[in-house]
């Protein structure tokens, strides 16, 4: 019976520290950052993954780890909230299908890249075009199987014309590895 309760207090002793030392830690990792996001603006963010990052040009790769790090830095048309598998708008104003074979999406006005450059219709249609153009065989492309052609008719407007009508996992593609918009200044084709 004394090893018993010699035991049982032993356990709680462990469990005791060991949320103190983890509360302790916490405390730490927070201190000089109040949670609301007023953090030091200039401070690096640091993201980890084990997985391998193979390249970060999207038409090059096809991998967990490259997609994890691309997803910090190219915009997207649409994306996932954590813990949705629904599409929600990110460089989109709308996606929707006009036809049963157009997916046509209307980008917000007025984006800009990091560098200055006006992020329109040409850059969208120009980063499929080359996806599909590369054909990398590490590279997403074959997610854009059912992509006839893509038409940017104004700044603000690409439509996708599909091969198969009614696919309502395309706005899914758009979330996906084949999903970054490059630079059309910026990238070769």
């Amino acid at each position: 019976m004394t090893r018993k309760k010699n035991g049982l207090r032993l356990a709680a002793a462990v469990v005791g520290i060991s949320a103190l030392a983890l509360t302790g830690c916490t405390q730490a990792a927070d201190s000089g950052n109040d949670g609301g996001g007023n953090g030091d603006a200039s401070a690096p963010i640091t993201l980890g993954t084990t997985d391998k990052v193979t390249s970060l040009d999207p038409a090059g790769s096809y991998d967990n780890g490259s997609f994890m790090v691309m997803n910090q830095i190219y915009p997207f048309l649409l994306n996932s909230e954590p813990g949705s598998p629904d599409p929600s708008m990110s460089l989109a104003e709308s996606a929707e299908f006009t036809t049963p074979t157009e997916y046509t999406v209307k980008l917000k006005s007025g984006l800009k890249w990091a560098n200055g450059h006006d992020l329109d219709s040409k850059d969208v249609k120009f980063t499929f075009d080359r996806q599909l153009k590369i054909a990398d065989p590490n590279g997403p492309s074959s997610l854009l199987g059912n992509v006839e052609s893509i038409e940017a008719p104004d700044a603000t407007t690409v439509v996708f014309k599909l091969k198969v009508a009614n696919d309502q996992t395309f706005p899914q593609v758009l979330t996906s590895p084949v999903g970054p918009i490059v630079d059309d200044e910026v990238f070769s084709a």
